[in-house]
């Protein structure tokens, strides 16, 4: 079962340890496959585990089931540098309560709505909308637009 929940998760490098389903919710204890990670500071792998850390992320629906990641975010002690660190997990930003698909299909829902209507039909306030917004946009935005001095959008408009 864990097997298969892991296949319809469908997140790299994560599995499924245990799921629980309470009514319309589907919780799943998720953690990365790694057995290690790499530090922040100085760049050396570490497999020495200091602690475990758990939280609550939502994620994409399946079916008519909404399904919240019990996330084991592990923190490890590097060797090199004495220093701990949290692993990184790419499904998820820092101090996020979702995931980024979760956060795009938001976003994908606001093209044709307003953030008030798509924030009372997910169940969210307009905070973690406008917060999902400014996550995925941050993530398309990779252009550096600090230097931009004038931005046309045509050759009248350039003129004025």
């Amino acid at each position: 079962m864990k097997r298969i929940l892991t296949q319809l998760l469908n997140l790299p490098e994560v599995i499924v340890e245990s799921n629980l389903q309470e009514g319309q919710t589907l919780i799943l204890s998720v953690s990365k496959k790694a057995k290690s990670a790499v530090c922040l500071q100085c760049g050396q792998k570490s497999e020495k585990l200091h602690q475990n850390q758990r939280y609550l992320v939502k994620d994409l629906p399946m079916g008519d089931k909404e399904v919240i990641l019990n996330v084991n975010r592990r923190r490890f002690k590097c060797k090199k540098c004495r220093k701990t660190f949290s692993e990184e997990l790419d499904f998820v930003g820092a101090r996020k309560r979702f995931t980024h698909r979760y956060a795009e299909n938001i976003v994908k829902q606001l093209i044709s709505s307003n953030v008030s209507n798509v924030a009372r039909n997910n169940g969210l306030t307009d905070e973690e909308v406008n917060s999902m917004l400014e996550d995925v946009a941050e993530n398309v935005m990779s252009i550096d637009v600090s230097n931009l001095k004038r931005l046309g959008i045509d050759e009248i408009s350039l003129v004025k």
